[in-house]
C-alpha cells in the first residue's frame, strides 16, 4: 500500500508547479476580461483530453479492444463532464459545471494523498513507450491542469445554490452501472470487481471464504457503492469551502490594490 512513489514524486510535483505558473499568468492577463475569453485556455485543454481518449479508443480498438477501456472508470466522468462544462451552454449548466468540480476534487484528492492508486509508476516509466501508458499519466495530469485552470481563471464560482441532490443523484448513478458492469464483464472497473489495496482486499477475501462468494462479493459492492457517494458528496462540499476561501482571499486582495 505504497501511497507516492519516487517515480510520482519527481513527476507529479514539478507538473504542479508548472500547472500552477501557468495559471497564474493566465490569470494576470485574463483576470479582467470576460467570461467567454477566460473560458479559452480550459477549452483547449478540454479539447486535448477529449481527443487523448478518442485516440486511446481508436488504437484499443486496433489492437483487438481490451474492455478495461470502456470509460466506466471514475476518472472516465472527466472525459465527459469536462468538455460538456467546456463547450456547452443552456440549461443546466451550472450543474454541469458543479458536477465537474465535484469530480476534479476528488481526482485532486486522491493525486496529492494516493496517486499511485490512480496511476502506476509502470505508467509513468512507459510514458514514451506505450501509448496506453502515456495516455494515463497525461490524462489526469491534464485533469489536475484543468482544475486549476478553473479555480484561477474564475470558471466556476458556488453561488449559494444549493446541488446536493445532483451530486448524490449522479454519483449513485455512475456507482450503480459501473458496479453491474464490472460484475457482468468481470473488470474492475473503478474497484468495484476486486479492490486494487492490498490489505482491504485480503480482508475482502477472508469475508468472501467466511459467508460465501456471493454474499461477500454483495456485501462489498454495497459498501464500496456507498463509499463512492459518499466521497463524491464530500468533494463536493469541500469544493465549496474551497472555492469561498479562494474568493474570499481574491477580494481581499483586490482591496488591498484599490
Amino acid at each position: 500500500m505504497e501511497l507516492w512513489t519516487f517515480e510520482h514524486f519527481i513527476t507529479i510535483i514539478p507538473a504542479i508547479i508548472i500547472f500552477a505558473i501557468i495559471t497564474f499568468i493566465l490569470n494576470r492577463l485574463l483576470r479582467n476580461k470576460s467570461y467567454k475569453i477566460r473560458m479559452i485556455p480550459f477549452q483547449v485543454v478540454a479539447g486535448i483530453l477529449l481527443l487523448s481518449e478518442v485516440l486511446k479508443q481508436v488504437i484499443s480498438i486496433f489492437n483487438g479492444y481490451n474492455l478495461y477501456h470502456i470509460p466506466l472508470h471514475v476518472c472516465s466522468l472527466f472525459v465527459f463532464l469536462i468538455p460538456l462544462m467546456a463547450f456547452y451552454r443552456g440549461k443546466g449548466e451550472n450543474i454541469i459545471r458543479t458536477l465537474t468540480c465535484t469530480v476534479c476534487m476528488s481526482l485532486t484528492l486522491f493525486m496529492i494523498v494516493y496517486p499511485n492508486l490512480i496511476y502506476s509508476k509502470e505508467d509513468i516509466l512507459g510514458f514514451f513507450k506505450n501509448y496506453f501508458a502515456f495516455h494515463t499519466v497525461f490524462f489526469h495530469n491534464g485533469v489536475l491542469f484543468a482544475f486549476m485552470l478553473i479555480i484561477g481563471l474564475n470558471l466556476h464560482s458556488y453561488d449559494k445554490k444549493k446541488y446536493d441532490k445532483y451530486v448524490l443523484i449522479c454519483s449513485a448513478g455512475y456507482s450503480l452501472v459501473a458496479a453491474i458492469m464490472a460484475q457482468l464483464l468481470k473488470i474492475n472497473f473503478s474497484n468495484f470487481y476486486t479492490c486494487n489495496v492490498g490489505p482491504i482486499n485480503d480482508l475482502v477475501n477472508n469475508i468472501k471464504n467466511s459467508i460465501g462468494y456471493v454474499g461477500g462479493q454483495t456485501l462489498y459492492v454495497v459498501i464500496l457503492i456507498l463509499l463512492h457517494i459518499a466521497f463524491f458528496y464530500g468533494s463536493y462540499k469541500l469544493y465549496i469551502l474551497f472555492d469561498l476561501i479562494v474568493k474570499k482571499m481574491t477580494n481581499k486582495s483586490k482591496k488591498q490594490i484599490n
